[in-house]
């Protein structure tokens, strides 16, 4: 007796969600970033008005000055969605562990000099605190921006903050042979040290903006714009100049994660300028007025180097760059 098996092929009445068939008008496959991103935030039916600020509705575009026609042209060029965010930052923290063994395995702390490490937790460690601040911050761009397409890439970058405070800890722990003295002491520099104040003054008058666009570009662009490429990226040159190339090994994690982000952070920013001559003259307005903040911020900090002022200048100037790249008019 045989048995003979047929293969069916059937064939799917749709080929993908309705609210994908609606924004494009076809039924099409569409790639798990579109399907997890376009139209997931609800539009209609809530029940009430927020009671901490009736004036708005829970998703309301009026929450800040900057005018879309669609926020959902605010897209994320590294598609991030759960699984490719998670999956992404997994890999490249695996990597990281490796340099971290690596310093264990061979004893690399006993071979840096005892002004390098003391360098090491003057400067790095308070920064702990600034990423932290940061993560509040796009927290807060979670809760009141509009569009899922800007909301996920915020959420996804804060959890990228408090995993830049945790490696900055681990790496302050490794060099500190364990010593939670040095990140209190970091703690205390953080709110008592002169040098770290404007920076401090500065993350902390950010907390009470409200509008949710001022606030990414106050501290995702600009912010973040002059303190990491100066205290990692600079810092990290001006050890190795100064014989010390193990600092530089454990800070790259950094350096590499903001290089990446700042693709998403300068598409945004393009696409909000391109979308009106508005929406451009007010972020090169935003964009003046925080870079002025971080120009007085960083001075009293960048002591580290004996050219702080060409440091803070170069800075400046390839920020100034990248963004009139993106259609501002800096």
């Amino acid at each position: 007796m045989e048995l003979n098996i047929a293969s069916v092929e059937i064939e799917p009445k749709r080929h993908t969600f309705g609210h994908i068939i609606e924004r494009f008008g076809e039924d099409r496959p569409a790639s798990r970033y579109e399907e997890a991103v376009y139209d997931a935030q609800a539009t209609e039916n809530f029940h009430y008005r927020p009671q901490w600020e009736p004036e708005f509705e829970i998703y309301d575009k009026a929450r800040t000055k900057i005018k879309m026609n669609d926020w959902y042209d605010l897209l994320d060029p590294r598609k991030f969605h759960y699984m490719t965010y998670v999956s992404t930052r997994a890999s490249q923290n695996s990597a990281n562990e490796q340099s971290f063994d690596f310093f264990e395995k061979r004893s690399l702390g006993d071979f840096i000099k005892k002004e390098n490490l003391k360098k090491v937790f003057d400067f790095l460690t308070p920064l702990r605190h600034y990423e932290y601040g940061a993560n509040m911050n796009n927290l807060s761009i979670v809760d009141r921006v509009y569009g899922t397409a800007m909301m996920s890439s915020c959420l996804f970058h804060a959890e990228d903050r408090i995993g830049m405070a945790q490696h900055i800890t681990k790496t302050i722990l490794l060099l500190g042979n364990n010593d939670v003295s040095k990140l209190d002491a970091g703690k205390d520099a953080w709110i008592n040290d002169k040098k770290w104040q404007g920076l401090r003054k500065a993350i902390e008058d950010s907390f009470i903006e409200k509008d949710p666009i001022r606030l990414f570009i106050k501290q995702n662009v600009v912010f973040d714009g002059f303190v990491i490429p100066l205290m990692i990226k600079e810092f990290s040159k001006e050890l190795s100049e100064n014989e010390e190339m193990t600092i530089p090994m454990l800070t790259e994690f950094v350096v590499s994660w903001y290089e990446e982000t700042m693709k998403w952070i300068e598409s945004v920013v393009k696409t909000m300028a391109n979308e009106s001559t508005e929406n451009k003259e007010l972020l090169t307005s935003w964009v003046l007025e925080d870079i002025q903040i971080m120009e007085n911020s960083m001075s009293s900090l960048v002591v580290f180097s004996d050219n702080s002022s060409g440091l803070i200048a170069g800075v400046k100037d390839e920020l100034v760059e990248r963004l009139n790249k993106c259609g501002l008019s800096l």
